[in-house]
């Protein structure tokens, strides 16, 4: 018998947020939950790669992700290089030359994303890890404090034909409970996991043989994963000056950020 006060449409969202359950503290939702499209694809093709002006005109989660599959965003593996002994700082297009360039790697990708929303929700930031043979950075949304996690190559990776509305973002009370999911679910060893909130996504540091991320020196990060058994923790270095930083040269294809 059905509960006094209880109706039908209150039991499927009980079913569904049940369904939507990945582990403790971690769902998935859509990317709706953030507010939906006002556009269709073939409006979002209309738009010009005007940094500014897709600034004004991108206001949600869901508009980001259809901006970058209906712009026919490339994704493009590699970074920028600047060799600062002993360490070689990797650099990845920010948000606005990424929407010129229309292509880039998961760290133009993010900061594609931090730029067009940075200031539309309560926060906006980025989650990166370091594993045994590179690393990776996608974006977190803290919206009425609840977290939304995006990584936009989802997207450009799944098939063209995917509905937009079906697609999913992950949902938690907090970053640690995500993060601890994140590193039971993935194939990759994770060694190191850290959050932020930067203007973009921010360079990272790395010597030979080393899987450890060095971070700008005066940084505020929140560190999520360390192995300190294996010293791997996370660590700050001074980056060069502008002055030293002109040197910097386009790099191999590597799977780094």
């Amino acid at each position: 018998m059905m509960k006094p006060g209880m109706n039908e449409n209150n039991i499927s969202s009980k079913m569904i947020r049940w369904l939507s359950k990945v582990a403790p503290g971690v769902y998935y939702v859509s990317p709706d939950c953030l507010g939906v499209s006002r556009y269709k694809k073939d409006a979002l093709r209309q738009f010009r790669r005007d940094p500014e002006l897709l600034r004004k005109q991108i206001d949600t989660v869901s508009e980001v992700i259809m901006y970058v599959r209906a712009s026919f965003f490339r994704p493009q593996m590699g970074d920028i290089r600047v060799h600062q002994p002993p360490l070689t700082w990797h650099y990845n297009l920010n948000g606005p030359e990424a929407i010129i360039a229309n292509r880039g790697n998961c760290g133009a990708l993010s900061s594609l994303f931090n730029y067009l929303l940075k200031d539309k929700y309560d926060v906006v930031g980025f989650v990166t890890y370091s594993d045994e043979n590179g690393g990776h950075v996608f974006n977190y949304v803290k919206q009425d404090g609840t977290y939304y996690f995006v990584d936009l190559l989802n997207y450009l990776y799944g098939s063209k034909a995917m509905e937009h509305r079906c697609t999913m973002i992950y949902e938690s009370n907090s970053l640690d409970h995500y993060a601890a999911y994140y590193r039971l679910r993935s194939e990759k060893q994770i060694k190191l996991m850290a959050a932020y909130q930067a203007d973009h996504v921010l360079p990272m540091g790395r010597k030979n043989n080393e899987p450890i991320m060095y971070f700008p020196e005066k940084t505020n990060i929140n560190v999520l994963i360390e192995t300190p058994e294996k010293g791997i923790v996370a660590r700050f270095y001074k980056v060069c000056d502008e002055l030293g930083c002109q040197d910097k040269t386009p790099s191999k294809q590597i799977s780094a950020y």
